[in-house]
């Protein structure tokens, strides 16, 4: 059991990017190729388990949640009455925002090296 609790930040963001896909293909009909990407890396890292793709993962996935809480909060600043669509909008985009936060700290705690 607790092998697999060691795997919950990559299936998340692999889910993640799945959502992302289908969000962009299904709403617009657009094909988002960075969600492909991140999708067979984050894949690849799931079974080869590199330590340092594994580190360079968590960074950047942690500083795409930072980015993406900001992006939260400038749409958030956009809606001019408060309602129940931008309680919505708040309280999921920082759900999502912190979930990511933890699963890229997850993946880069699993991947930096135990004994110095």
């Amino acid at each position: 059991m607790k092998k697999y609790l060691f795997l919950l930040p990559e299936f998340f963001i692999i889910a993640l990017s799945i959502f992302w896909f289908l969000d962009n293909y299904l709403g617009s009909g657009h094909i988002n190729y960075f969600t492909i990407v991140v999708f067979i890396i984050v894949s690849l890292q799931l079974f080869i388990k590199n330590k340092i793709v594994g580190i360079i993962l968590g960074s950047i996935f942690f500083l795409f949640g930072l980015f993406m809480i900001l992006a939260v909060l400038s749409e958030f600043k956009k809606i001019t009455t408060i309602d129940f669509s931008a309680i919505q909008l708040i309280s999921v985009g920082f759900l999502i925002c912190f979930v990511l936060i933890a699963a890229s700290i997850g993946m880069f705690y699993k991947s930096i090296p135990k004994k110095f």
